[in-house]
């Protein structure tokens, strides 16, 4: 089996009216600089390598508003990867939970150079990006084999869901915005 068959596409995943709230919920609320890294010396922020603003959610956070999509976002994640796990038959794929849900924001010119999504403070097993919308240019992740073959970009559309296994076999990449502003929520499964 092609490495490309471990990337898989899942559409309208949430209900509109769930995207379209997620999306105002977007526009209203304050982003940080995302940063790289997080091995000794820790994560920075390097915009040789990653232009792009977060917005973490949580199951802890003080608003309550923030820790409803971080539950809800999870948990579709969550049901998606073990739809994965049942569409490609793998018996020996196992992860504990959600860890991880962000909200992404890439302006103008926002970017994030090649990269996989399992590292030294991250020991990431499943990845995955829900695409919120599509009104902007530029902006589309592209995958590629390890010996950097076979680039591939995956179309754009709101509300499709985009899973692969988070290794170093998986390197991927999101192109520069060249108009408009990129929303997309990030997760990965331990």
């Amino acid at each position: 089996m092609e490495i490309k068959n471990f990337i898989r596409i899942y559409d309208e995943v949430i209900p509109w009216t769930c995207l379209s709230s997620l999306l105002r919920f977007s526009n209203t609320h304050e982003f940080d600089q995302a940063r790289v890294g997080g091995g000794p010396q820790g994560a920075k922020v390097d915009f040789n390598i990653r232009r792009t603003w977060t917005l973490p959610l949580s199951n802890s956070h003080d608003s309550m508003t923030n820790v409803h999509w971080f539950n809800y976002l999870a948990q579709v994640f969550d049901i998606k990867l073990k739809q994965y796990i049942d569409d490609l038959k793998i018996d020996c794929l196992i992860y504990t939970s959600i860890n991880d849900v962000s909200i992404l924001k890439y302006e103008n010119t926002g970017f994030y150079t090649w990269h996989s999504d399992h590292f030294f403070a991250n020991p990431r097993t499943m990845s995955c990006i829900l695409l919120l919308n599509n009104d902007y240019e530029g902006g589309n992740i592209c995958f590629r084999n390890p010996d950097k073959s076979g680039e591939f970009s995956v179309d754009v559309k709101p509300n499709r869901l985009i899973i692969w296994p988070s290794c170093f076999m998986f390197p991927h990449t999101v192109k520069p915005v060249t108009k408009g502003t990129r929303f997309s929520v990030v997760g990965w499964a331990l």
